[in-house]
């Protein structure tokens, strides 16, 4: 892989950013702490140049974010929302089989974007019938159905 520049990083208004040097506004991570849920971090956004996608840049920016992350807090879940841009000519699928080659799982696909999550330690993972937000309004209700 061809060196974009060096690997910079820095706090403003809360957030967290991993980017090229040079490119501080076009080719980086983004992310968070999330203030309501303990141990969970949003990646809030990954942003690369469209000439320098499909290189191995976006890889290396979000592995040293999840690197990051997890000097901070070693039992996090990581939070990343796989909807691309319009016009961006990347697709749904694009991301999400880029971000579950990082380790991430799909917490919730509505098609036209898909919510993923990464458990740094299992042990952390809950168990996903009550994670799953739809779970009573479904499963519950389809038991009432197919049992009469």
């Amino acid at each position: 892989m061809t060196q974009l520049s060096n690997i910079m990083h820095k706090e403003h208004d809360g957030f967290f950013y991993v980017y090229f040097e040079n490119y501080d506004d076009d080719c980086n991570c983004k992310w968070r702490k999330n203030s309501e849920n303990e141990n969970v971090y949003n990646i809030e956004r990954v942003d690369i140049l469209s000439e320098f996608r499909r290189k191995g840049f976006a890889r290396v920016l979000l592995t040293d974010a999840i690197k990051r992350i997890a000097v901070e807090c070693p039992q996090a879940c990581i939070e990343i929302l796989a909807k691309p841009e319009e016009d961006s000519g990347v697709t749904v699928e694009n991301l999400v089989a880029f971000y579950e080659s990082l380790g991430f799982e799909k917490h919730l696909d509505l098609k036209t974007y898909v919510n993923l999550r990464l458990y740094l330690d299992d042990s952390a993972k809950p168990d996903i019938v009550y994670d799953y937000p739809l779970y009573f309004k479904y499963v519950i209700s389809n038991k009432d159905i197919t049992s009469n």
